[in-house]
C-alpha cells in the first residue's frame, strides 16, 4: 500500500517535470526568436551560422530533456507492482539511459563550442551574455553520465528479473 502511494507521487512528479520541460523548451525557442529579431545584437547578423549552431545545440539539449521525462513518466505509468518485471519496462529504462548519455554528449559539445565561439569570434561575448542560458544547463561534469550508467545497470537488473520470472513460469 505504501509503495503504491510512493509510486503515485512519483508519477505525478514525473508529469509535472515533463510539462515543465516542454514549457522550458518552448521558452528557449521563444527567447532565441525574440533575441534574434531584437535590435542591437550585431553578432547574429555578422555571424549567423554560429548563432544558429549554438541555438540548435541548446534546443537539442532541451528536447532531449523532454524525451527523458516522457520516457520516465511512461515507465512509471506502466509499472505494475504485482508483476514489476517486464521486458517493456527494461527496454524503456535502457532508452532513458541512452537519452541521458545523449544529453551529456550534446552538453559537452555545446559547452566546448560555446567556449570556442567566445574565444575566436569578435562580438561573441556580447551575444553569449545577451542570451538567457539559465533555461538550459551544460552538465559536462558527468552527472548525466553517472545517471545514465545507474539507469542502465538498473535496466539490466530488470532484464535479468524478467528472465528469471519467465524461467519460473516455465518450471511451474
Amino acid at each position: 500500500m505504501k509503495t503504491e502511494r510512493i509510486l503515485q507521487i512519483l508519477r505525478v512528479g514525473a508529469w509535472i517535470v515533463y510539462i515543465g520541460a516542454i514549457i522550458r523548451t518552448v521558452m528557449l525557442a521563444a527567447a532565441f526568436v525574440i533575441s534574434y529579431f531584437k535590435d542591437g545584437i550585431d553578432f547574429q547578423s555578422s555571424h549567423l551560422f554560429p548563432s544558429i549552431a549554438i541555438f540548435s545545440l541548446l534546443l537539442a539539449i532541451a528536447v532531449l530533456h523532454v524525451q527523458v521525462w516522457e520516457k520516465v513518466k511512461d515507465t512509471l505509468t506502466q509499472i505494475n507492482l504485482e508483476n514489476p518485471f517486464s521486458m517493456k519496462t527494461s527496454q524503456q529504462m535502457i532508452s532513458v539511459a541512452h537519452l541521458l548519455l545523449s544529453v551529456w554528449i550534446v552538453s559537452f559539445i555545446s559547452k566546448n563550442y560555446l567556449q570556442y565561439v567566445n574565444k575566436r569570434m569578435v562580438g561573441a561575448a556580447d551575444f553569449v551574455q545577451s542570451f538567457d542560458f539559465s533555461l538550459v544547463s551544460f552538465d559536462v561534469d558527468g552527472v548525466y553520465l553517472l545517471n545514465a550508467g545507474i539507469v542502465y545497470i538498473i535496466a539490466q537488473v530488470f532484464k535479468r528479473g524478467v528472465e528469471l520470472q519467465q524461467e519460473n513460469e516455465l518450471t511451474i
